[in-house]
């Protein structure tokens, strides 16, 4: 398959003067192609190529990470591989509200790197998620305890879904990760036909100070994007998430030479450089955050209360998997039909899934 591309990634090499890294480039591109057959045929992922991944001496991944010019470049190559012409149905239901904002989020996400709706999923599903998902198990990613969480007592900390299939088991939830408005937003701002990466649940309550309470940069794929749902009001005291606007292609204002991709900045360090463009992110039940987590941002600690956050993942290669050592979501045919139907009509998309019968 990557061969049959050699000339163009080449040619298109060479006109961007990244001859260099050719070879890593090819290299990269032949792995990421073998982990998409395995996902897509073989329906499991092999991790030998870990150590490639994860290896700091690598300078395609962990060199130019922070170099938009050069992802851009890496997506553009991505895209002409793999993109395929698609109708995305705009007439579902569910999240329709969000038909007639598509290209607004992706001007929104382009220029600053987020974009916020307030109050725009429905309340009532909000709640019903939370009492799918009340009693379940959950982790606490400190300690690695597990044990059930009533969500709605006075906990302590942050605790994480620890199975994700109590989430894709509710059908409020399948519907929204198989949202083709989502797809649409997510392949116009990837430039590239996006995977949906990750699907996440997790409760916070005022306790310890988190890693992810301090400001950084998420590195989840060569480019990627998440979108945040509040399953109830978040205000100053909820621990609302902050995001700092125009970051994403700044990031060379804060590093420092030792600069490593899993770097903490102080607050005071952000604030003196990007201090109008920090924002704090409060919303009512039901808002969602459509942001480029590549530009700073951290969490914020609890004062009373509680925040309920759905996260979705979508991403252009199967860097995030072997990143991150994550293995397929296996899914019923029965229980998770909603998802079985869209997979038949888009499997690149929904290439992190299997089902059983």
């Amino acid at each position: 398959m990557i061969d049959r591309h050699e000339n163009f990634i080449l040619t298109y090499t060479k006109s961007n003067n990244y001859t260099e890294y050719y070879d890593d480039i090819i290299h990269f591109l032949k792995i990421n192609h073998n982990n998409i057959q395995n996902l897509l045929v073989n329906k499991k992922l092999d991790f030998q190529d870990v150590k490639y991944y994860s290896d700091k001496k690598n300078k395609l991944l962990h060199e130019n990470m922070n170099d938009s010019k050069f992802t851009r470049f890496l997506v553009h190559i991505l895209n002409y591989i793999y993109n395929k012409t698609k109708s995305y149905d705009l007439t579902h239901n569910t999240l329709k509200i969000l038909n007639t904002k598509i290209l607004n989020i992706g001007s929104e996400l382009n220029n600053c790197g987020c974009s916020i709706l307030n109050n725009i999923f429905d309340r009532n599903k909000c709640k019903k998620i939370i009492n799918n998902l009340n009693n379940k198990q959950f982790i606490n990613r400190n300690n690695n305890s597990i044990k059930n969480i009533e969500l709605f007592s006075q906990n302590k900390n942050i605790w994480w879904l620890h199975n994700n299939n109590d989430l894709l088991n509710i059908d409020v939830v399948q519907h929204i990760i198989t949202s083709e408005y989502l797809l649409k937003i997510a392949e116009n701002y990837l430039g590239c036909n996006p995977i949906l990466h990750n699907i996440s649940f997790w409760a916070s309550y005022p306790g310890d100070v988190d890693t992810t309470q301090t400001f950084h940069q998420d590195f989840d794929d060569i480019k990627f994007l998440k979108i945040f749902f509040y399953l109830n009001d978040v205000d100053n005291n909820n621990g609302p998430h902050v995001y700092v606007k125009n970051s994403l292609n700044n990031i060379n204002l804060i590093q420092d030479e030792n600069n490593k991709l899993s770097q903490r900045y102080d607050d005071n360090k952000v604030n003196k450089i990007f201090k109008d463009n920090i924002i704090k992110i409060c919303g009512d039940t039901g808002s969602m955050i459509f942001e480029d987590t590549h530009g700073l941002h951290k969490g914020t600690n609890v004062k009373e209360g509680k925040r309920f956050v759905l996260q979705l993942i979508y991403g252009v290669s199967t860097y995030y998997y072997l990143k991150n050592n994550i293995d397929k979501y296996n899914c019923s045919i029965k229980q998770n039909n909603i998802i079985y139907q869209k997979y038949l009509k888009y499997p690149y998309n929904f290439m992190n899934f299997s089902f059983n019968q």
